[in-house]
């Protein structure tokens, strides 16, 4: 085989492997996305059950108050 031939062969294998890379990069890409969108709605939800939380706790503790009286 020739230097040039061997020389084309190393540059196609190093294409081969950045392509792939490339596309790894991608999908990763992809899924901190998917996750992302994930957290910020249960973080959405969470916050929304707190507030609830809050509020009916407020509720019970001036239902009791009129009640004691």
């Amino acid at each position: 085989m020739s230097p040039d031939h061997d020389v084309m062969l190393a540059i196609g294998r190093l294409e081969g492997k950045l392509d792939s890379l490339i596309q790894l990069r991608q999908q990763q890409q992809q899924e901190i996305k998917d996750l992302d969108t994930r957290v910020r709605a249960l973080e959405s939800a969470k916050s929304l059950i707190i507030g609830g939380a809050g509020v009916v706790s407020g509720a019970v503790t001036i239902l009791l108050n009129l009640f004691n009286r």
